[in-house]
């Protein structure tokens, strides 16, 4: 029997589709929202703000659930303390979009140009949803893959007790894709009840939508 020697963190992506333009609509905007509590919470926890207490700011400020404003809040301090490892400023922090920032900094760009540019980091900057994972949750809970009719599906909390399912794709081309290993472990986890956790942040790329999932993964040594 092959024996656990440790654990590595997997990130897989996969694009996610919807049949509703309402739903796509609806998360466009959620998007937006949970951006835009991201950067709060962290400008906050710079000021010395407390995670508890900042988690109930957010809440009523953007109108999100307590684990959304939950995972925004740990997002920041994730954040703040890789700039701090790194030897960098938390304070200089530019978000999803540093190159085009500069670009808008230069003087020289006027016109369409700098108003296109501007619109483009405006949008950048309001493109992310995270959900962190959770075992008792059925690995996550605003953010779950379920398996609907042999197919997968992302369902997403949309709040007010609205969820929206968007299609999960992701073309497998070699054997030793680490796809396969995490469906089969939701197809284990669902029928076993024994599941796993898995963190989602959902990216809006040229229009497009990306689900990146990471979970761990156990590092097995044959005897």
């Amino acid at each position: 029997m092959d024996q656990e020697v440790g654990k590595e963190m997997i990130t897989l992506h996969c694009k996610l589709t919807f049949e509703d333009e309402k739903d796509r609509q609806t998360l466009i905007g959620l998007m937006r929202k949970f951006s835009s509590c991201y950067r709060y919470a962290f400008n906050r926890l710079l000021e010395g703000h407390t995670r508890e207490n900042l988690k109930k700011q957010l809440q009523k400020v953007f109108n999100l659930n307590s684990r959304y404003c939950g995972d925004a809040v740990l997002k920041a301090q994730s954040l703040i303390s890789a700039c701090k490892e790194r030897g960098k400023n938390p304070k200089k922090v530019v978000f999803d979009g540093r190159r085009l920032f500069e670009k808008l900094q230069k003087g020289h760009i006027n016109g369409k140009e700098r108003q296109k540019l501007k619109q483009k980091w405006k949008e950048r900057r309001k493109r992310l949803l995270y959900s962190r994972g959770d075992k008792t949750k059925k690995g996550n809970l605003n953010t779950r893959i379920e398996f609907e009719k042999d197919k997968l599906i992302m369902r997403i909390n949309a709040g007010d007790r609205k969820w929206m399912k968007a299609k999960v794709k992701r073309t497998v081309i070699r054997e030793s894709d680490k796809w396969i290993n995490f469906v089969a472990n939701l197809l284990q986890a669902n029928q076993t009840g024994e599941y796993f956790p898995y963190s989602v942040e959902i990216r809006r790329i040229n229009n497009n939508f990306y689900a990146f999932i990471s979970y761990e993964e156990k590092l097995l040594q044959k005897p």
